[in-house]
């Protein structure tokens, strides 16, 4: 094997998350948030009184909430999507059954326009030329609906740089559960030891990709402190700031290092 060769064979295989890691979801949503309490009658009467603002705090603690209960298997993907409209709606004293009943149709229009928004993370459409142009092998494995996550990519202009696609629809498992990750080396024909994830969320990325025996790189932009449950994990994964951070040489040491590590 020419010296090339090992070079290309040692590179790990990339997965890397969606939401707030590559697309901007934070600000995609407000985006449609916004327009819907403009344009959407049964929002609008409910909130024009304290405003658009008052509207998005609202609807992002009931769906925080709600995406805690649906990562660890509590609640259907189907009662998160209906309840977080629902909620916000009863609470704001729209009458129940009304409050379902717009609840359901709302879900549809917002994911709609979700997945036409255009917005990446910063740095993101440079990081992913970069890792490209080395020649890395890359996948997605997000926890986001079917429907909408592969509208996004497409919305983006980032579809394009992903030979496999792994979500947690294909098998009604949530990160951080291990049966995801496994299911997605399966997928694209990888090991655990080959594998580094890149994501900003450091319960349901970082904390399950080490759990399941990848490496892992926390892109954790807010500054957020070490959660306790990555320190047992010393030496297989790292911490940026920003994705403009990330650099091929890294990648490639971290994976190594880390099967050092393990051994």
């Amino acid at each position: 094997m020419t010296d090339a060769e090992s070079k290309e064979a040692a590179k790990p295989y990339l997965w890397l998350d969606l939401d707030d890691t590559l697309w901007n979801m934070s600000g995609n949503s407000d985006i449609v948030l916004d327009n819907l309490f403009y344009t959407d009658p049964g929002i609008h009467g409910c909130f024009a009184a304290v405003g658009s603002q008052a509207w998005r705090d609202l609807y992002h603690e009931v769906n925080v909430s709600l995406w805690k209960q649906y990562s660890s298997g509590a609640i259907s993907r189907d009662w998160l999507r209906v309840e977080r409209f629902r909620r916000p709606l009863v609470i704001a004293g729209m009458p129940e059954a009304e409050a379902e009943s717009n609840a359901r149709r709302l879900d549809k229009v917002y994911l709609d326009q979700l997945g036409r928004c255009t917005g990446l993370v910063e740095g993101a459409a440079d990081l992913l030329r970069r890792l490209s142009e080395a020649h890395f092998r890359m996948g997605i494995i997000s926890n986001g609906f079917a429907e909408v996550q592969f509208n996004k990519m497409k919305s983006g202009g980032i579809d394009g740089y992903f030979d496999t696609v792994v979500l947690s629809d294909d098998i009604e498992v949530n990160k951080p559960d291990r049966r995801l990750f496994d299911y997605a080396l399966t997928r694209a024909g990888v090991s655990a030891g080959s594998s580094v994830l890149i994501g900003d969320n450091p319960d349901t990325d970082i904390f399950g990709a080490l759990r399941a025996g990848w490496s892992a790189v926390w892109f954790n932009p807010r500054g957020m402190d070490v959660p306790e449950n990555l320190e047992q994990y010393a030496g297989r994964w790292i911490e940026v700031r920003s994705l403009a951070e990330i650099v091929p040489e890294m990648l490639v040491k971290l994976a190594a290092g880390s099967e050092k590590h393990k051994k």
